[in-house]
């Protein structure tokens, strides 16, 4: 059996689990999810979700198609979270959570499609002639790189942010608004990151053209 299909049976298994563990409900309006919830085939499902990374990693086709997999599942997350009030995947007590579920989700689809897309040229591939040509490279797996760290430091900017307004700002006899700083926080986090891609980009870029500039001249 491939690992392509080795990793899609073990999603579609977790997502079965998910299912029998009352982690997936089309008719909750209660507003608290986790009241049918078996923890047991929880974490089983977590640990077969992993798996299925794990065993679609080493093989760029595979990458390729449990990331496809993976971004239609999160567009059906997407899809069941604007059409249906009583829709339920995971998330306990806010739609915040459901919100980060996909935006997970959707990262590790682009971050395994940009890596079966663009795989590291290795053995074989990497002597053949020609295969070190200046050139953009892997840039869809650099964009998957910088989104993910991009991803990191506004949730770690966020959280700096309310904790340091909660300390310094907020009293236990009002209205807090710690929260609205940590997003401030992330959104210069944001700048930030987009600041460091550009001078990346451009030191790379600069290389290239280095390189290029070096095979015309030999």
């Amino acid at each position: 059996m491939s690992r392509r299909t080795i990793s899609l049976v073990l999603l579609v298994v977790a997502l079965g689990l998910l299912f029998a563990g009352g982690f997936v409900q089309f008719d909750d309006t209660s507003g608290f999810g986790d009241e049918q919830w078996i923890l047991l085939l929880g974490g089983l499902a977590l640990v077969l979700a992993l798996a299925s990374v794990v065993a679609a990693w080493p093989q760029p086709q595979a990458r390729l198609w449990l990331g496809i997999a993976l971004a239609v599942l999160t567009g059906l997350l997407v899809l069941g979270s604007i059409s249906n009030d009583g829709f339920r995947f995971i998330w306990n007590r806010s739609e915040g959570e459901l919100a980060l579920l996909e935006f997970a989700t959707g990262l590790v689809a682009f971050v395994l499609i940009a890596n079966g897309v663009q795989p590291a040229p290795t053995g074989e591939t990497a002597a053949e002639p020609g295969a070190d040509r200046p050139g953009p490279g892997r840039w869809l797996v650099r964009a998957a790189a910088y989104l993910c760290g991009t991803m990191v430091a506004v949730l770690v900017a966020i959280a700096a942010g309310a904790d340091y307004f909660t300390r310094t700002e907020c009293s236990d006899d009002g209205d807090c608004l710690a929260l609205l700083g940590g997003f401030v926080w992330g959104a210069v986090a944001v700048l930030a990151c987009g600041l460091a891609v550009l001078v990346i980009e451009i030191v790379l870029w600069r290389r290239r053209r280095g390189k290029t500039a070096e095979v015309g001249g030999g």
